[in-house]
């Protein structure tokens, strides 16, 4: 089985395509976007892209386990900074997703799923360890308190919904992000300097993520 690794927004995307050095007529489209197969570190991968949205990013995942039978599955990408002590370009790999925006709170709808990681060697990689909250919307400063209460380090789009589907087809999973910008005060100023940050440091963060890809697969056990 090939391993999927999945990068949803296009400002990800395209700063991860010419950081592989892909040839483009090995990549393809699929009815989530664009995807292409490639060896890392001595393993198949298939890299695709689902853009944004709890929505897209879940179908993207299904279509990945069902389509080229991934597994395991990892998700590249940035994050919003939540705990107190984390800057940008800080990277974090998911314990558990929340999904925030989520009001049926019932364990069996997949508000939280807990990560296993077990099959994932990540020792001496420069990653924290913790919560990754999900929401439809872009994080602000007003919900900080409460992603903190409930102890996530980072908040993102899509996590929580591709984490829920790997979950329902008992396939592993696994959540690596750095942190692109970090909400500072309420208002329209500071959401407006949030983008502007996401877009400046994506293309940093993606290459980290990128370059730590080969020691991160290779140290998949197989299933």
């Amino acid at each position: 089985m090939p391993i999927g690794i999945q990068i949803c927004s296009g400002t990800e995307w395209r700063a991860a395509k010419p950081r592989l050095a892909v040839p483009s007529d090995l990549v393809q489209l699929y009815p989530y976007g664009e995807f292409f197969p490639s060896t890392v570190g001595g393993r198949d991968c298939v890299f695709f892209h689902s853009r944004r949205t709890k929505t897209r990013a879940a179908g993207a995942c299904q279509f990945a386990i069902d389509r080229w039978q991934v597994n395991p599955l990892i998700v590249l990408g940035t994050c919003g900074g939540v705990a107190p002590g984390l800057g940008v370009g800080d990277i974090i790999v998911a314990t558990k997703t929340i999904q925030y925006d989520c009001h049926d709170r019932r364990p069996e709808m997949g508000h939280t799923v807990v990560a296993d990681t077990a099959w994932l060697t990540l020792a001496d990689l420069p990653i924290h360890r913790g919560p990754i909250a999900s929401a439809d919307r872009d994080m602000t400063f007003d919900i900080l308190a409460d992603l903190r209460s409930q102890g996530a380090l980072g908040a993102d789009w899509e996590s929580g919904a591709i984490a829920a589907v790997c979950a329902l087809n008992r396939v592993r999973w696994a959540v690596l992000r750095g942190i692109s910008d970090v909400p500072l005060e309420p208002g329209a100023h500071d959401a407006r300097r949030q983008e502007a940050d996401y877009k400046s440091n994506a293309a940093a963060i993606m290459a980290s993520l990128l370059d730590l890809l080969p020691r991160i697969v290779e140290g998949v056990a197989l299933s």
